[in-house]
């Protein structure tokens, strides 16, 4: 009943019989959404996935650094969870540009990349000639272009993404960032009615660079220092001095005394796990960090021993936006802007940069409008605090939906749902700005949709004041207990429920 109301909705606004699945607009980060696009792509290929592109860690941090441009990671990532999987060719494609090379050493990592772009790896098992030309020709192009880059310090590849380097060569080649979305999207077998669009024009090799003004009148430069400051894990090494005081621990010898003596040797955390000795603000373990109700140096202790342990630990990568993200700022976020540079020592200025045309117009023939889950300032906002959107937002006949995240983070702080809904529109209106509108709040977000048991707070009275719906949604425990999400969304009960908010015609 509620595909064929769809339907009956899509048929209404002028389309034929063989369009009748809902167009969805889905404004989000890299990440966070992936675990629901299965289940979306299973009611309707239709979807707009707008992603911003002002990340600046991990190793888009390094090919920004370099080769300057916007930042292709979420682009990259939002791609990847998108690939198709129904063929064993298909499978092994998706496998080579997931690969990451080694995390914290370089000489490892390079050796490896010179295999892969020479064509001599075993990630190029299972893909046919065709593709793999294409594929290795922007690999060997990026190459080309790092390599051949005057920036100081040449091009380090620890943990580098190979989807990253594809899509950074194929922007390159073509001088075009929506060419080489087209082209990774077209390789990794995307659905043609698929679309992920940047949410922004960027001029050739421009950087993207985003900052947030605090309440109290602080600036914080970089979405990476804004949502989830992080160590560099290049520091981090694998020697170990074996004197008596620090045993071989990883040694056949030191385990074989062990096991004979039955006592195991008193050693600190470092010299058991490795990495570092103590953290940034003297702790020496993880677990006398977490007593304290040091988040951070838990995360940076932890993350440190995770690098040492493993060769290539596929979890550390998240270790900041599980633990760290939750340290509170030193005031709340006012606002996140555009910004010319994220150097402190640059003469900074807010920028405008122009909203892309693409998205316009997708937003203006779809039928519902999703803010996805993500971190709310950093992947979220930057995709709507733009000039223009707001207005095209405002004009969408359609829905609008709010997905709140299982709990508060870093960014949020102590927010409510309604403060995360002002927060959306006070975005889409560009407030604090010369182009400041004066939307209402229905104009830009009709539904808000909750996880159950989730940690943020619904002030139910505030949000009816606004006009808005709450929902509440199945949830599952979030697979990693920690202090920022409790739960997550159920991705079917997801997907049925923004069905019955599409289709229901009660609160137009």
């Amino acid at each position: 009943a509620a595909a064929a109301a769809a339907a009956a909705r899509a048929r209404a606004r002028g389309r034929t019989d063989g369009e009748d699945a809902p167009r969805v607009v889905v404004f989000s980060g890299g990440t966070a959404m992936n675990g629901i696009t299965s289940d979306l792509s299973a009611l309707t290929q239709k979807v707009t996935h707008v992603i911003p592109v002002s990340d600046n860690g991990g190793s888009t941090s390094e090919i920004v650094r370099v080769l300057g441009g916007p930042a292709v990671g979420d682009l990259r990532s939002r791609c990847l969870r998108l690939s198709d999987e129904s063929t064993p060719e298909a499978v092994a494609v998706k496998t080579l540009l997931a690969h990451r090379l080694h995390p914290t050493d370089s000489a490892l990592a390079r050796d490896e990349w010179y295999q892969i772009q020479e064509g001599n790896h075993a990630l190029w098992e299972g893909i046919g000639d065709d593709y793999a030309n294409i594929i290795r020709r922007f690999l060997v192009h990026f190459h080309q272009e790092v390599t051949a880059s005057t920036v100081k310090g040449r091009f380090d590849f620890v943990n580098g993404s190979i989807g990253n380097f594809f899509f950074a060569g194929a922007r390159l080649f073509f001088r075009s960032m929506d060419a080489a979305i087209f082209l990774y999207s077209r390789v990794s077998r995307i659905p043609d009615d698929t679309v992920v669009v940047p949410c922004i024009l960027s001029e050739d090799n421009a950087r993207v660079n985003l900052a947030a003004e605090l309440v109290d009148g602080s600036i914080i430069r970089g979405q990476n220092e804004i949502s989830h400051p992080s160590i560099d894990s290049k520091k981090f090494s694998k020697d170990m001095s074996f004197s008596s005081k620090n045993p071989d621990v990883v040694s056949k010898e030191f385990w074989t005394s062990v096991l004979e003596s039955g006592e195991f040797p008193e050693l600190e955390a470092h010299e058991m796990w490795g990495g570092l000795r103590q953290s940034s603000r003297g702790f020496k373990s993880v677990r006398d960090a977490l007593k304290s109700g040091s988040l951070s140096d838990a995360a940076e202790l932890l993350q440190s021993r995770f690098i040492d342990i493993a060769y290539r630990p596929l979890s550390v990568w998240d270790v900041n936006k599980v633990v760290t993200a939750y340290d509170p700022l030193p005031s709340p976020i006012k606002r996140v802007f555009y910004a010319s540079s994220i150097n402190a020592n640059d003469e900074n200025f807010e920028v405008h940069p122009k909203m892309n045309p693409t998205v316009a117009v997708k937003i203006a023939e779809c039928d519902v409008i999703v803010y996805g889950m993500g971190s709310l300032y950093t992947s979220i906002v930057p995709n709507l605090a733009l000039k223009s959107m707001g207005d095209a937002v405002k004009n969408a006949s359609c829905k609008k939906v709010l997905m709140l995240n299982g709990g508060l983070d870093r960014e949020t702080g102590t927010m409510s749902a309604s403060d995360i809904v002002q927060a959306i529109v006070d975005a889409l209106n560009m407030k604090y700005t010369s182009a400041e509108l004066e939307n209402p709040v229905l104009a830009y977000v009709t539904d808000v949709v909750v996880p159950r048991g989730g940690g943020i707070r619904i002030d139910a009275d505030a949000l009816a004041a606004m006009g808005v719906r709450v929902h509440e949604c199945d949830s599952v425990p979030a697979p990693v207990k920690n202090a920022i999400d409790t739960v997550h969304y159920e991705p079917s009960a997801f997907v049925q429920l923004l069905t019955r908010i599409v289709t229901d015609t009660s609160g137009d």
